[in-house]
Parts: C-alpha cells; sequence; structure tokens
C-alpha cells in the first residue's frame, strides 16, 4: 500500500476561525460515513442457464485491464465487458466488445457452446451484440465460423440491445429493442450471420404502443414464437405478451390479435420474467406501481392460449406488497411439492431505504402467500439481489429447498460478486472473494469543492459524493468517472476537474483531461507537450487559485531531462513560457529512478513551491514563487542547507503552510518504536525553535512496542495541521488516528471526543466499526472535515471485513 501520498488543497477556504470538535457527524451518509464503491471488482450476474448438471451464468465485469482487446494503438482500454462463468469447471470469460464497452443480458447453452446476447456501446451508440463461447473452456470460438471473431453486432439505432436467446433449428433467435420499438433477430447458428430468410431481412420490428421492448423470448415446440416484455401507450408503462406465427407474423388466436396488454393500477409496470410452467401454462413476473412511492411484486398466471387463468388470484393478477417501497420480482417458476401442492416461487429484491435487500416469496397456487415464508438472509446491507432461481441444481437432500437461487452481492466497497443461495438463506460462494482489505485498499485522496460536494480518489476511481455523503449520480457512471484509470487529480474554476489518467499496454501510458461537471472528458481538450518530454510522463498537475495556472510534474524518462521537472500550464492546456524566468520549468526530485518525480518531497501553496533534496550531511530546501523564481529571503537566493548527520532517514513529506512556514514530517525507529516527527522551518529558512521541543514535534503511541505511521497532511486556512495515519501496538488493533497540531507544536486538546487532539474512532466508542488507517482528508467550505480511509469491522461472531469508507468529523 502506498503510504507517501500528497494532498494539494486549492480551494479559496474563508478565514474564518476553526472549530472542530474532532467528532464523527451522524448525519453524513449512513449515519457517520459514506461506502466507496470499487467498480474494477465486480463480476455482477444478469442471467443463468442451468442445463446438463452445470450452471452457466452470463453478465458483466467491471472496467479494468482486458488482456484480449489492445485497441487501434495497441493500448489496453478499460471498460464492462461481457461476463462469462461455468459452474461446474468454475471457468470464466471476458469479453470486450465496442468501444464503449458492453454487457451480456441474457445466455442459451447449445451443445459445446454457449451464446451470450446484450449490447455493445461506441461511443453514444448501442448495438445489440451476440457472443459464441466454447462452454467448457470459456474462450471465444477461434475457429472463424462464427462471424470470424465469434462476436456479431447488429445496429438499428443508437439506442439497441438484446435481452433475450433462444435456439432452434439452426436459428439463433434473438429478442429485445430497437430504439423506441420491440425487434427480433434471427441468425444462422453456423456462421453468426443475420439469417435474411426471416422477413427477407433477417429481422422484425414490432411497435407494440408509442415504445415497447421484449425482455423475454421462447420457441415452442410447433415453432410459434412468444414473446414478454413492456410497453407504453404514451401515458403509462404495462406487461405485454405476444405469440408469433413461425414466420415472425402474429398469431391472432392468441390475445386480442396475437397481443395481451396487463395493467395493474393504471400506472407504470414493468415486466422482467416470462416462464412457461411444468403444465403448459405461462407465468410473468415484474414490478407495478400501486402509488407515488409504493411499488409491489406484480405476478400474471395465464392459460397457454393468453387467456387469464382464473384460479390464481380471481383474475389471473396477483400483487403482493413486502412492506418495503419498492418490491421488485427477477424471476418466477413452480414446481408440485410431495403433496401434491403446486408452489410459485417468486425471487428478486425489496428495497427498504437507499439499497436492496434479497426478495424469496412463495405463492400457492391460488395466489396466497404461503404461510411462514423464508426470509433469505442478506449478506451486507448493500445492494444484495435475486436474479435468477434452478430447480434441482444441488443434490437430493443436500438442503431443504428445490430452488437454487443466484443473485449479486456488494461489498460495501462496490465489489460486486454473484452468490448462491438456498431458501433458508445459507449461501454457499461460487466465485466471489471475501470483502477483505485486499480489495478495500485506502481512499489516495479526496477534496472538497466550493459547494461541498466531495471528490474521492479510490483504486484509480474518481468518484463524486454531495456533500451529505451519498453519491452524486449526475457525475461519470452514477457517481464514478469511468472513463480511463486516474492516478492525480485537482479541482479547477467552473466545476471542472484536471486528472491525470492512463491505459495500459506494452508501456502504461499517462495523459491529463479535462473532465466537465458531468464527469466527461471535454471533447478536443488538449495539453500541449513540454519541450522535450511527453505527457505520458507526467505524474501530477496541481491547479493554483492563485495563479489561475496549472503546475505539471514530468518525470525525466524517456526525456531529454536529467531531472524530472516542473512546468506550468494555462488553463486552455498550453504551455506558460514565462514560468522560471522563461526558462519553462524548474528541477525537481525524482523517486527511486527516472520513472516517478518524487511529489512527497515537493509541495505548493497559495504563495510558494518548495522542494526538498538529500545529500549524505544535508537536506537542502528550496523556495520559489508561484513565477518559478527563486525567494531571495528564504535561505541563500531561495536555497536554505541545513547541516544534518543522516538527513534522509525516514522522510515523509515537505509541507507549506499559509505563512510560507516549511515544516518536514519524518518518522523515527528507536527501541522497536516508531514516533513521528515534524520539524518547523521558517519562511527564512531557519529552524523554528519555539516550535514543539526546539523545533520538533514528536507523536508517539503509548510507551512500547508501537508505531505510529504517516499517511497524509492538511494545512487548515489558520496554519493547524491536521496529521493522519495508522497507529500500531503489539497485539492490540492497529487504529487510524488524526491529530491536529497548534501554530507552535502542541496538540490542539480542543480537537476529539477525549480532548486530546487526536481523533480514533476505535477509542472514541467504537471499538468493533472504525477505521485502520485513515489515509486521506478534506476540508468542507464549513471548516469539516472528510477523512477516508480503511475501515474495520468486527461482528457477532468476531467476523472481520474490511471497507472503504469516508467519515465526517464536525
Amino acid at each position: 500500500m502506498k503510504k507517501n501520498i500528497i494532498f494539494l488543497l486549492f480551494l479559496g477556504f474563508s478565514q474564518l476561525g476553526f472549530s472542530q470538535q474532532g467528532v464523527l457527524d451522524a448525519n453524513f451518509g449512513l449515519g457517520p460515513f459514506s461506502y466507496v464503491e470499487n467498480d474494477n471488482e465486480k463480476q455482477i450476474l444478469t442471467a443463468i442457464e442451468y442445463a446438463n448438471d452445470t450452471l452457466f451464468a452470463a453478465g458483466y465485469t467491471g472496467p479494468g485491464v482486458d488482456a484480449s482487446l489492445p485497441n487501434a494503438e495497441g493500448n489496453f482500454v478499460h471498460k464492462d465487458r461481457f461476463f462469462y462463468y461455468n459452474g461446474k469447471n468454475h471457468n470464466k470469460a471476458y469479453i470486450s466488445i465496442g468501444d464503449g464497452g458492453s454487457r451480456a443480458n441474457a445466455i442459451k447453452h447449445y451443445g459445446a457452446y454457449v451464446y451470450l446476447t446484450g449490447y455493445s456501446k461506441d461511443k453514444n451508440n448501442k448495438s445489440i451484440a451476440v457472443v459464441k463461447l466454447l462452454s467448457k473452456d470459456a474462450k471465444l470460438d477461434m475457429s472463424q465460423n462464427f462471424n470470424r471473431d465469434s462476436k456479431v453486432i447488429t445496429d438499428f439505432t443508437d439506442d439497441d440491445e438484446g435481452n433475450a436467446i433462444d435456439i432452434k433449428n439452426n436459428k439463433i433467435w434473438v429478442a429485445g429493442r430497437a430504439g423506441d420499438k420491440s425487434v427480433i433477430v434471427r441468425y444462422n447458428l453456423a456462421n453468426g450471420y443475420v439469417d435474411k430468410t426471416f422477413n427477407q431481412k433477417g429481422f422484425m420490428f414490432y411497435p407494440i404502443g408509442t415504445q415497447s421492448e421484449i425482455k423475454s423470448l421462447k420457441i415452442l415446440a410447433d415453432d410459434k414464437i412468444l414473446i414478454a416484455g413492456t410497453t407504453n401507450n404514451g401515458t403509462q408503462t404495462d406487461f405485454f405478451i405476444t405469440r408469433l406465427n413461425p414466420d415472425g407474423t402474429y398469431d391472432s388466436s392468441f390475445g386480442t390479435n396475437g397481443i395481451k396488454t396487463i395493467d395493474f393500477f393504471g400506472q407504470n409496470d414493468h415486466l422482467n420474467v416470462m416462464k412457461i410452467l411444468y403444465n403448459g401454462k405461462i407465468m410473468l413476473g415484474g414490478s407495478c406501481t400501486r402509488t407515488i412511492n409504493n411499488i409491489d411484486i406484480a405476478l400474471v398466471k395465464l392459460n397457454a392460449d393468453g387467456s387469464y387463468d382464473n384460479s390464481f388470484g380471481g383474475a389471473g393478477k396477483v400483487t403482493y406488497d413486502e412492506g418495503t417501497q419498492e418490491d421488485v420480482v427477477n424471476d418466477v417458476d413452480a414446481k408440485v411439492n410431495a403433496s401434491n401442492q403446486e408452489i410459485i416461487y417468486a425471487i428478486g429484491y425489496k428495497k427498504p431505504g437507499v439499497y436492496k435487500d434479497v426478495l424469496y416469496r412463495e405463492f400457492d397456487s391460488d395466489g396466497s402467500t404461503l404461510p411462514n415464508g423464508p426470509a433469505v438472509n442478506n449478506l451486507s446491507n448493500y445492494d444484495d439481489y435475486l436474479v435468477a432461481g434452478a430447480f434441482g441444481v444441488l443434490p437430493a437432500g443436500s438442503f431443504t429447498s428445490p430452488l437454487t437461487m443466484y443473485g449479486n452481492w456488494f461489498c460495501r466497497e462496490a465489489t460486486g460478486n454473484y452468490i448462491q443461495f438456498n431458501k433458508l438463506g445459507n449461501t454457499m460462494t461460487m466465485v466471489s472473494p471475501e470483502c477483505g482489505a485486499s480489495y478495500a485498499s485506502s481512499i489516495s485522496n479526496i477534496k472538497v469543492r466550493a459547494d461541498g460536494k466531495i471528490y474521492v480518489l479510490y483504486q484509480n476511481q474518481l468518484k463524486r459524493y454531495l456533500n451529505n455523503g451519498t453519491p452524486d449520480v449526475s457525475f461519470g457512471n452514477n457517481g464514478t468517472f469511468t472513463g480511463m484509470a486516474t492516478s492525480e487529480f485537482d479541482l479547477l474554476p467552473n466545476n471542472k476537474v484536471v486528472a491525470n489518467v492512463y491505459i495500459y499496454g506494452t508501456n502504461t501510458q499517462r495523459y491529463s483531461v479535462i473532465l466537465d461537471d458531468n464527469g466527461k472528458i471535454i471533447d478536443n481538450f488538449e495539453f500541449e507537450n513540454l519541450p522535450g518530454a511527453h505527457q505520458r510522463y507526467i505524474n501530477k498537475i496541481i491547479y493554483s487559485a492563485a495563479k489561475n495556472k496549472m503546475y505539471a510534474y514530468y518525470s525525466s524518462f524517456g526525456t531529454q531531462f536529467s531531472s524530472s521537472v516542473m512546468c506550468r500550464y494555462n488553463l486552455d492546456g498550453t504551455i506558460d513560457g514565462s514560468f522560471a524566468n522563461n526558462n519553462k520549468y524548474i528541477s525537481v526530485t525524482q523517486r527511486y529512478g527516472s520513472y516517478d518525480a518524487d511529489l512527497d518531497k515537493v509541495d505548493v501553496n497559495s504563495q510558494r513551491i518548495v522542494t526538498v533534496d538529500f545529500t549524505t550531511d544535508k537536506k537542502i530546501i528550496k523556495q520559489y514563487s508561484l513565477d518559478g523564481d527563486p525567494i531571495a529571503s528564504f535561505g541563500n537566493v531561495g536555497t536554505a542547507e541545513i547541516a544534518d548527520p543522516n538527513p534522509a532517514s525516514g522522510f515523509k513529506k515537505i509541507v507549506l503552510d499559509n505563512l510560507n512556514n516549511v515544516y518536514i514530517l519524518k518518522s523515527k525507529s528507536e527501541n522497536f518504536n516508531t514516533t513521528l516527527l515534524v520539524e518547523k522551518y521558517n519562511s527564512s529558512g531557519i529552524l523554528d525553535t519555539s516550535y514543539g521541543n526546539g523545533g520538533i514535534f514528536e507523536y508517539a503511541y503509548n510507551s512500547s512496542d508501537s508505531d505510529a505511521t504517516f499517511y497524509s497532511i492538511t494545512v487548515q486556512s489558520d496554519n493547524k495541521l491536521l496529521i493522519s495515519g495508522k497507529r500500531t501496538k503489539l497485539f492490540t488493533d492497529s487504529n487510524g488516528y488524526t491529530i491536529r497540531l497548534n501554530t507552535n507544536g502542541t496538540l490542539d486538546t480542543t480537537f476529539s471526543v477525549q480532548n486530546d487532539g487526536v481523533f480514533s474512532d476505535m477509542e472514541d466508542g467504537n471499538p468493533n466499526d472504525f477505521f485502520e488507517d485513515i489515509s486521506a482528508m478534506g476540508i468542507t467550505p464549513n471548516n469539516e472535515i472528510i477523512i477516508g480511509g480503511l475501515n474495520k469491522n468486527r461482528s457477532t461472531g468476531n467476523i472481520i471485513t474490511y471497507t472503504a469508507k469516508i467519515k465526517k468529523l464536525k
């Protein structure tokens, strides 16, 4: 885990006095915290098929490195991809289609292959996508027989999507939508080409209502086609089900001229599943809107000819309220038990608040709910929901339910994976990793803009939260910029963001981009290269409100420079040639080689730039103006050389306060203890002996066998320092801390519950749910503190989970 991270804030906070108590704000996020999501680690289930004693699962996985598909420039791209899983041999496949990503919605097993359908996306255009895979090996069929690359794209409008798939008579049937119309496309099984013997085009549109979408399709024994979905009549959405002749025309013997629409309460209804039952009857499931903010389970049972089965609910329709604001069925089926009683199984989710909970409900053949219905336990108190179920998946007698259910669950950091349930709520994890520290690595940066919105950099994804700690879904993709991996960022005027992003490849390439308020890369924006360098070698860009400029750090790798350098950019992306007396750059220290500028050895405040370097017996501190000129009053014309027999030992960070005083943070190991040291040099480069003990503040955790590790520092506008990290004592829990230092180098005892200047939520009353480390901090416009890091939770039974959180101190 990287521990030496720079956090620079140019937010123009007011100079009002700080009055933080150093206690958690219980009104922030979900109580006193907000969980940080990670879309990289997800494998989201959307559909299953159970055949030949094997589970075949489809869905999508989050943006990540796709080792199989470099783009035209040879780089590896980050985007959502088709996900496939074979439940017998546990092989998985991730398939990229389209420059903008792809998701699978349905799966069909046939012979030695599986076929997935969903959509691919190029820029803003979504197209129907079909993929053929070897079912056992989870690999694309590279025989080049199926459209050469085993992928088929069919485009009608800018918003097309495949939702259902079936195979019969050597034909592949795919149904979904094409813009505002339902559509069926038929492909040849042998080669993946559109079968133009179907409707002389290979496809047929179904304009059912003003807008419709097929969600389910089944080719019947007599080759007729049964489809179901959702239709809109211009006022509301309803269920629809349609039976078609083998040539795709409406079968007038079904419903009304082949179509049956179903309404519940005169409001919006959404169909998710159609199932042909063991006795030939048809079950539909989804949701209906009863009243505003009250969505209920909606079930329909039809006879084979499309007429209502009036034995079910008295009129063929049943609605059920689980008692939450949103109750939705995703799958439904029926089975006759040993007592010759038909049991209808409905699964999906209920939503009592912000997040989804799993839902499992049994109904009698008349539509009444069975007594003592089982309750499936939630796993994470985040988004847990059931997607599909299958009979006969596990050996007889292995558990009490004939139905095995598959759904999705999320760690608090949104490490989404799918899981297998039995009806009692016991779980059998298939491919999902533990919610552990390895998946919940710490937050690397937090910044708060003037209106209180919070930007969080976590696992190379930039996220934005509202000032109350809930995700800002107007930013990027549901609150996350997913265009590329992000390594650093800063805030610009007009709610823009400058971000350092990168794309993996043979040589990882970095770029600098500008994002608008919606988290989109601004079209045609391009940073100018510093002469002799290239954007791929920029490590960081920092915005200065004082100059309305951006300061960029270039590494020397692949450039003409012997050391890393800093230059200055105008907001239009051009190099400011006047910087450093028209030299365009100043030298900054490097890390261990030429690949990275050492961001811990440089800082920028509203007035100056400071760097530090070390020789064998000296530390060399330099100060520059924001124009890149040496500060004459600091040291000897901008350079202070300070004798030190071991100057680089334990170095962590250099930082400036608002009065241009310099602080050097170091660690000291002695007698198996690690303590934190803060040295203060005044604005002229002389050690301030009035600070702490002779110019040095020392912070130790307990008296023996303990460590105080440094992660982050923030300078408040009143020049008090906030320092955070991790404290460890032998044989006890590690815990995160934040200390606040007065300007004289003493702990500010007005800060924290215990009035000792040290915040630790483990010691402040919650020893079972606390930050194990605090790795990033930001200040709100109201002078409240946002802290982020790795949280440790010890639940009943001493089960420990690790999650990434942000919390607010008031």
